[in-house]
């Protein structure tokens, strides 16, 4: 491999504990984009890291600058594609939620459901079969309601093991409504979100407790459905979710389960997700009024 004169003279500098000279490297290095760190990521599998060990902290540091930027970029143009940024969110994370694997595994699921589904169906049919191929083919199921493990709300692993945290479960449902043609559309609120059935028009007809196998109740049951989860929630204050309210509401999500953690692992999460937060540039979902007398 011939490698350009500018890589093989950066490469020794790498290893400088300077910072100042790290952080211009880090920007040279950006600047000359993605074939400057691919010639960089063959240096270091030819060489090892005992001969270059700078170089795989500055690859790390650099992969995951592009990563921001992609979901970033994401943010403001995330089209209908929710699962795209949960992946680069995951991504960002973990290094090890794959578009494409989890693409494949959701469809899989979902052509489950497209193979009983016909045009002469109504809205309430479809979501009854969706609710019992779901819950009761494919068994997704709910755990950790009060997300005291991150792991249970990672959307790679709730959608391989089919259970995850209620935010997990309730974003997979959503995701199979969506792509097998089930009038169900997320309805955001503060504190949350909960699938909810709709009318041609976009109007809603019932909401989905993902808590209960799918569990319809009416617009006017809403009120007692939050006080049953001790939150005090304007029902008007519900609107249709985006993608990107989805995605926000992911992320804060794991923020909250990484901060109730007291380990180093749980620092490294939180400093990735606080920044996450950040491109989103947009007030927290998650903030929700708690009654303290009934939760004791």
């Amino acid at each position: 491999m011939v490698y350009d004169k500018e890589i093989l003279d950066i490469i020794p500098l790498l290893d400088d504990p300077d910072q100042y000279i790290q952080d211009a490297l880090f920007r040279n290095l950006r600047n000359m984009g993605r074939p400057a760190l691919e010639q960089l990521e063959r240096v270091f599998r030819e060489s090892g890291e005992v001969k270059v060990p700078g170089v795989k902290k500055m690859l790390a540091a650099l992969w995951e600058d592009l990563k921001f930027e992609a979901l970033e970029k994401w943010i403001g143009q995330p089209a209908d594609d929710l699962l795209g940024g949960l992946c680069l969110i995951q991504d960002i994370l973990t290094c090890d939620a794959d578009r494409q694997d989890l693409q494949d595994v959701l469809m899989n699921c979902v052509n489950e459901v497209c193979v009983e589904i016909r045009d002469d169906q109504t809205v309430m049919e479809k979501v009854k079969l969706l609710n019992h191929v779901f819950f009761h083919r494919l068994c997704f199921k709910t755990t950790d309601p009060m997300f005291s493990m991150p792991e249970n709300t990672f959307i790679h692993r709730a959608l391989d093991k089919r259970e995850g945290s209620p935010i997990a479960v309730g974003i997979i449902y959503l995701l199979l409504a969506y792509h097998a043609g089930v009038q169900i559309r997320g309805r955001i609120f503060k504190g949350g979100f909960l699938p909810a059935v709709t009318d041609a028009a976009g109007q809603v007809l019932f909401y989905v407790n993902v808590y209960k196998n799918g569990l319809l109740f009416p617009h006017s049951e809403l009120e007692s459905f939050l006080a049953g989860l001790n939150l005090q929630i304007p029902a008007e204050s519900f609107r249709e979710a985006r993608p990107e309210d989805l995605a926000q509401i992911y992320a804060e999500t794991l923020y909250f389960s990484y901060t109730i953690r007291d380990d180093n692992q749980g620092n490294e999460m939180t400093n990735k997700l606080e920044k996450i937060l950040k491109l989103f540039g947009r007030e927290s979902s998650l903030l929700i009024e708690i009654d303290e007398e009934d939760d004791e």
